[in-house]
């Protein structure tokens, strides 16, 4: 028995049978061999951590015709052999190794690993990972796959305590990190999934090329996590993005309008200055039809423009960002042979006069608007937790769109060199800002890896980082013209003087709370309105009251003609009704009473609010559901 168990050692065996004991003697082998072993040992390492398993299972397999007791190497070979598919070989090279050393807890833990695949094999694989916790108890391997065991049959809480205990033992190690947070995703607990792959990003650190695929899990977890909890939070993001708003026009000196708009191109949002305009008033347009949670994240985008330059302006450093015909022209001219191309291909005159105008202006902007969005994203990642799932998602929308764009191969052919490189390149720094943003969370910057405008990518990044955190008012004017020197692109826009006033040649918003002598002058129908709230509240449940609310705070972002009697106003949270002006904000202020009492709606509505309250509470009409 002895003789077939251990045949796999160097032959001749020797083999000495006494009471209690068997001892087996073979010929060592000369101190070349075991040299040479060593080294093509780190060899077979070497290849198995860039995924080039078949060459480390050859070179492991000759290591062990030299030296046959290298134990770490018949357990690398058997991961290996795991790796290609081989689970029958891999178990019998660790039942091979566990003969040699029964106390090598790691040899224990990958033969777990093996029978830990299918359901049947669970209770071998958990005596395995419990054999492998009697040698070392504190083995993270061994405690993350008893854990998986234990989630995979349901048991929940004591699956999240060995997973603890795995991180506890090695917090650098990724494999029990996605292990907690999958847990607690399929226990629904995404707030908490969410928070452990947060952790895993920040403290783990790959440690093989089979790692790749822990972190390309984790990270598609943490998105389907994300997408779950922007709908969730969106009630407190928007609250936080409605006091942002009323903050911006304090500051900025005018009112904020929101309107939706049906954008010819992928833009997501704009915001129009007042003092770029000829407006007493803002301007933030947002793609009609874009999800709430994704919306709320657009216009805390637009009002932290309007932040930047807000400070740039109080600091009397503010500028105007401008494409002009002789800026026009210059960079025209930067790209005429790729145009003269085009044109002796056959492209029509005005098309390919209207495709310039279009590459030119949208290199402009794009090199405008690249570093500016790096300080926006990172304020709101810092100064608006509410907002972070929402924000993260909205960046995977702009970024994975921008990616099809640059990968779309007629987009790529017709495309001058020089924009094509400029986009390439700001894309890629990007997307490199994202994945520091989110702490690895994202791999964005893998796709323009290979591009060989990434090396430019890497130095518009890298400035980026240098900068970002001495940036003071109007200093994000700089890292503009910074970014346009590395790119090739100064003399493609200029500054223009903000004189820090301008003449209004708009017209002041008919709509929206911007006359409180108005909203005062109607005390008396908003008491009947506010009463109608509380008598329609009365009867829903809070979950349609936040919906009836929300609705017609997002109606009101583009403003409500509360000076009209006419009942214009449709809701879906309410159908079949038409509504008044007053009426929606008076709906909206009783709403936010139920829902958030503590949150401010700058509405002077609080008189005939009360008044009707005290009606209400003396002849409430029914019961609360």
């Amino acid at each position: 028995m002895a003789r077939r168990q251990f045949a796999f050692l160097r032959q001749p065996l020797q083999v000495v049978v006494a009471d209690d004991s068997v001892t087996i003697t073979f010929a060592d082998g000369n101190a070349a061999a075991l040299m040479e072993a060593e080294k093509l040992a780190d060899r077979a390492a070497k290849r198995a951590s860039e995924g080039d398993y078949p060459k480390a299972i050859s070179l492991w397999k000759r290591v062990l015709e030299l030296n046959p007791l290298l134990h770490k190497a018949r357990r690398d070979l058997a991961m290996a052999s795991a790796e290609t598919g081989d689970v029958d070989g891999a178990k019998n090279h660790l039942i091979e190794l566990l003969r040699l050393n029964p106390a090598d807890a790691w040899g224990w833990v990958v033969l777990g690993n093996l029978y830990a695949g299918q359901p049947t094999d669970w209770p071998t694989a958990e005596k395995f990972f419990r054999r492998a916790l009697d040698i070392d108890p504190a083995d993270p391997w061994a405690l993350t796959g008893l854990a998986t065991i234990t989630a995979q049959r349901g048991q929940t809480e004591p699956a999240l305590k060995l997973f603890e205990q795995a991180i506890a033992a090695k917090p650098d190690l990724p494999n029990p990190h996605h292990g907690l947070a999958l847990t607690h995703y399929r226990a629904s607990q995404h707030e908490r999934a969410g928070q452990s792959l947060d952790r895993m990003f920040a403290n783990s650190r790959p440690v093989d090329a089979r790692s790749k695929v822990v972190y390309d899990n984790a990270r598609q977890l943490y998105g389907a996590v994300q997408a779950e909890l922007a709908p969730r939070q969106h009630p407190d993001a928007f609250k936080v993005v409605e006091n942002f708003r009323a903050e911006m026009e304090q500051a900025s000196g005018f009112p904020v309008r929101v309107t939706e708009d049906d954008f010819p191109d992928t833009t997501l949002a704009v915001i129009q200055m007042a003092w770029k305009h000829g407006r007493n008033h803002h301007v933030v347009k947002v793609r009609t039809g874009t999800p709430d949670p994704l919306r709320c994240h657009l216009l805390a985008h637009e009002l932290t423009h309007l932040q930047l330059e807000a400070e740039a302006r109080s600091a009397g450093k503010n500028r105007f960002f401008s494409t002009t015909g002789s800026t026009d022209a210059f960079a025209a001219k930067r790209i005429q042979n790729e145009l003269l191309k085009l044109e002796r291909r056959g492209l029509p005159a005005n098309t390919l006069s209207t495709m310039t105008r279009q590459w030119i202006h949208g290199t402009a902007n794009f090199l405008f608007n690249c570093p500016l969005d790096m300080v926006i994203e990172t304020r709101l990642r810092e100064r608006m937790p509410a907002l972070a799932a929402a924000q993260f998602v909205s960046l995977r929308t702009s970024v994975a769109d921008a990616l099809q764009s640059n990968t779309n191969p007629e987009v790529r052919q017709l495309t001058p060199p020089l924009i094509l490189r400029a986009s390439l390149a700001l894309n890629g720094a990007y997307a490199l800002f994202v994945d520091q943003l989110y702490r690895g969370a994202t791999a964005y910057a893998a796709s323009y890896q290979r591009e060989e405008a990434f090396s430019l990518s890497q130095r518009l990044f890298r400035l980026w980082q240098s900068r970002s955190a001495q940036l003071g008012p109007g200093d994000e004017y700089t890292l503009v013209e910074e970014f346009a020197d590395l790119l090739g692109l100064r003399g493609w826009f200029e500054w223009c003087a903000d004189p820090g006033s301008h003449e209004i040649t708009g017209t002041q918003p008919t709509e929206g709370t911007t006359n409180p002598d108005l909203l005062r002058k109607k005390q008396m129908p908003a008491v009947f309105y506010c009463l109608d709230a509380l008598k329609r509240f009365n009867r829903l449940p809070v979950e349609k009251i936040r919906d009836v609310a929300f609705e017609i705070g997002i109606v009101g972002q583009s403003g409500l003609d509360y000076a009209s009697p006419d009942a214009k106003y449709a809701l879906k949270s309410l159908p079949g009704e038409k509504f008044t002006g007053l009426h929606l904000m008076c709906l909206m202020f009783a709403g936010f009473k139920r829902i958030a009492p503590e949150h401010d709606l700058h509405m002077d509505l609080e008189e005939p609010f009360l008044i009707a309250l005290e009606t209400f509470q003396k002849d409430p009409p029914g019961t609360s559901q």
